[in-house]
């Protein structure tokens, strides 16, 4: 599974061009030109070896303005790398931002978080500049965080040149696979691959976008006005890569479709697995509609049946994800879904042990854990609250 990248994007950054593109000047501007290009370790390094530069004398014993600059670089690095976290209590967030739809992907004893950087003020990510790239934090036991530097920024005159969104990670031999949202000026929505064997160098294919509604008979999409073909979800089953991604149906309704492969390349349309109403979505500036898109699917056999766990859009205010069973892929009803997280959403499984997960989520803009019960009737999320549970689960 190599060579798939494009030899003339490899993911990073000059520090120019991503602090000009992200507006991200007050947040990052601790960072040198060799921290945006390597780990967080590397950096360190290099900020010891620039505090040996001499510097003028300080008189009366206080810094100098050159001291200073280098101690607050030196704070504010350590700052942004380690944050303080209390993820019992508040849960993990990037500094100076929060955090969005995200990944999850284990390596050498690291847990490793890829997440949409959101820092808005206003509550949409549809305005230029907002979700350029994606964040990328990992942690050894779930209470020790370090922030590495971010992948994927958006590129110029591409289909993904106004925003990347949702990722998620398969693991296929020695690489890491990620299926990612971009959008396009006219914020329509497609979904592209890239890979790592370290999680910190990503390679974009060549073969980009998969475009899955692209010719669809029961999809509305276009690529110069705004659609859905966004929130992929990746799982294997019968030999075949399948993958659920949010869209819209040509009678004007939310759906789920699902989409195969073998190979990667040549992708199979299935078709919508769940449809949601045809009317009364009422659009908010602020957002917080009352109905809106099933967004951030996650598909799952579990204990004799196929789970499928997403954001609804019902107007029902008890739970933010709901669930549903099916014996079949594509056998999933709205009405006989039943609420699994009430204030989280953007389901990610972290841990298996046994019928039980560990699974994290999105709870107002922070990454908290939670436990489920496979074997259950309906499954349901219980956030965790102790540490002890908590160190269990990284035990696992």
């Amino acid at each position: 599974m190599t060579n798939h990248g494009d030899p003339n994007d490899s993911g990073t950054l000059s520090r120019r061009q991503f602090l000009q593109t992200a507006g991200a000047l007050s947040a990052l501007a601790t960072l040198t030109p060799r921290s945006l290009a390597q780990p967080a370790s590397h950096a360190a390094a290099h900020t010891a070896a620039a505090s040996d530069r001499p510097a003028p004398a300080s008189p009366s014993g206080g810094m100098t303005i050159i001291e200073f600059e280098r101690e607050l670089k030196r704070l504010r690095l350590q700052h942004y790398r380690h944050p303080p976290v209390d993820i019992l209590k508040e849960g993990f967030r990037p500094v100076g931002g929060r955090l969005a739809d995200f990944a999850v992907a284990r390596l050498n004893g690291r847990d490793h978080f890829f997440y949409i950087e959101r820092r808005l003020q206003e509550a949409t990510p549809f305005y230029p500049g907002h979700e350029i790239y994606f964040g990328h934090a990992s942690t050894p036991d779930f209470f020790r965080w370090e922030v590495h530097d971010p992948v994927l920024l958006v590129r110029e005159d591409s289909w993904e040149e106004a925003h990347v969104w949702a990722p998620v990670i398969l693991p296929e031999g020695r690489e890491f696979i990620m299926a990612y949202t971009g959008l396009n000026r006219h914020l329509s929505q497609d979904i592209g691959l890239a890979s790592s064997r370290d999680l910190f160098r990503w390679r974009r294919w060549r073969s980009n976008p998969i475009s899955p509604c692209k010719g669809a008979r029961w999809a509305a999409w276009w690529e110069d006005e705004i659609c859905s073909c966004r929130d992929p979800h990746l799982f294997r089953h019968e030999g075949r890569v399948w993958m659920a991604y949010t869209a819209n149906t040509r009678e004007g309704a939310t759906c789920i479709a699902l989409a195969s492969t073998r190979d990667w390349r040549r992708w199979q349309d299935h078709g919508p697995i769940i449809v949601g109403p045809t009317r009364g979505y009422e659009p908010k500036l602020g957002g917080g509609h009352a109905q809106g898109s099933f967004e951030s699917a996650h598909i799952t056999w579990r204990c004799g049946r196929w789970l499928l766990i997403c954001k609804a859009p019902n107007r029902d205010p008890r739970a933010r994800t709901w669930a549903g069973a099916s014996d079949r892929l594509g056998g999933f009803r709205m009405e006989q879904m039943w609420p699994f997280w009430k204030d989280g959403i953007c389901v990610e499984v972290v841990r298996d042990h046994g019928t039980r997960s560990l699974i994290a989520g999105m709870v107002a803009g922070h990454l908290k854990f939670a436990e489920v019960d496979w074997a259950e009737d309906q499954p349901a999320a219980r956030p965790i609250t102790d540490a002890a549970t908590l160190r269990w689960w990284q035990s696992v």
